[in-house]
């Protein structure tokens, strides 16, 4: 779960749109068996961690693919200011979950790290914190991004 930020768009909720933005028939299947494999009652173990990683590239393949032939791929501005939303939503979570990794590796709280030295483990902490920042900035232009289109929204209704 995300948690309050600064780089969060807040103005609009992404799940509450779905209802009017174009779905493929399969969609609620996929997304009840996303929930039964990574919902709350799912359960936390290294096969869930590693899928759900390979289902996070996939789908971020597809979106790389698509965005090229953006003319049929992303049908106008309300669609691409969804898109501009999950992003920052994506983004936010990486950044929070990469800031959780680099607090675990600064405490050796989080993955079994006795295989790295001191110094390693600090360099390992180190650099995921400034991840986490950057992909906070990186978040926070998704939001910028996601405002400009609301603009575009009130200018022409």
């Amino acid at each position: 779960m995300l948690k309050p930020a600064w780089y969060l768009i807040t103005e609009t909720d992404y799940w509450s749109g779905l209802t009017q933005s174009p779905r493929l028939p399969k969609a609620p299947a996929l997304m009840a068996a996303l929930d039964e494999l990574f919902g709350n009652e799912a359960g936390l173990n290294p096969a869930r961690t590693t899928t759900a990683v390979e289902v996070m590239l996939r789908m971020a393949e597809h979106l790389s693919d698509a965005v090229p032939h953006a003319q049929v791929a992303i049908a106008d501005v309300p669609h691409a200011a969804r898109l501009l939303l999950g992003l920052n939503l994506l983004t936010a979570h990486l950044a929070q979950m990469t800031a959780r990794l680099a607090d675990h590796a600064n405490a050796i709280t989080g993955p079994d790290l006795t295989n790295l030295s001191d110094r390693d483990r600090q360099a390992l902490a180190r650099s995921l914190a400034t991840v986490s920042r950057w992909l906070e900035d990186s978040a926070a232009l998704f939001k910028d991004a996601h405002l400009a289109t609301a603009g575009a929204d009130r200018r022409h209704p």
